[in-house]
């Protein structure tokens, strides 16, 4: 059963009100009428309802199970993305969050294209997207989106930026413009463990410069390529993420 999620704001008690834009995806399109159940993560909890109301516009449901949500993950990724342009982008932040990706942290580069946006619409458009990914892939945690950072910024320790890493960290760069190993040659080698933070690099259309691949480089980053492909940019990061994912999946 597909997972919805609700803000904080949904629960009343032992019970959830259901209104506005989740409310019309569950009654006109998942057909959702009284007597139904459903899985909802609201916060940090999972729940199981029941739908005891259904009126014009909301939900009325009962609660009849929960429980703290998981991190299924086997491997821990963050994802730091050159910018592209919007429809690439939204399809990144898709597809990210089918795989489970923890968080994306959209990086301004030489070779992005700059955009005004005061307001941070985009960033919170992205963050709807990964909701809707979390939603078909069943995974009870949403991904992280977080506002664009230059890449300048970019520390090493990440204290700064990224998510705490409190173990082993590899922080892989793929690129074209350097002459790295294959990634499955590199993961062949780690030293893997269940707390490992992979920060995976991705440049935007045309790459990083050789400026800011050297920067990544000075912090320990490893450069690798999936071998004699030339791939889009947006692919290239699903492709890369989606191999690290599964190459842990299949050794576990």
């Amino acid at each position: 059963m597909k997972n919805i999620f609700l803000d904080l704001n949904c629960l009343h008690g032992d019970k959830v009100i259901i209104s506005d834009d989740d409310f019309h995806y569950l009654k006109n399109v998942r057909r959702i009428r009284k007597g139904n159940t459903l899985d909802a993560v609201i916060g940090d909890g999972k729940y199981r309802l029941v739908v005891s109301n259904v009126d014009k516009k909301s939900l009325e449901c009962d609660i009849v199970a929960g429980r703290k949500t998981r991190n299924e993950n086997i491997v821990r990724i963050q994802v730091f993305q050159g910018l592209l342009k919007a429809k690439k982008m939204d399809f990144v932040v898709s597809k990210l969050s089918e795989l489970g990706v923890e968080a994306l942290f959209p990086l301004n580069t030489s070779r992005t294209v700059p955009v005004v946006d005061p307001r941070g619409s985009r960033s919170e458009r992205w963050r709807k997207i990964a909701a809707e990914g979390s939603k078909i892939s069943g995974i009870e945690t949403v991904m992280q989106v977080k506002d664009p950072v230059d890449i300048c910024k970019i520390r090493g320790d990440f204290k700064s930026e990224g998510l705490p890493v409190e173990g082993k960290q590899a922080l892989i760069v793929f690129s074209t413009a350097y002459t790295g190993c294959h990634i499955k040659q590199l993961l062949d080698t780690l030293d893997f463990s269940h707390d490992m933070m992979f920060s995976l690099f991705f440049g935007p259309e045309g790459g990083f410069s050789n400026k800011e691949i050297k920067s990544l480089l000075d912090i320990n980053g490893i450069p690798v390529s999936m071998g004699g492909l030339v791939l889009r940019s947006e692919t290239a990061t699903v492709v890369g993420a989606g191999f690290v994912r599964l190459y842990y999946s299949f050794r576990n």
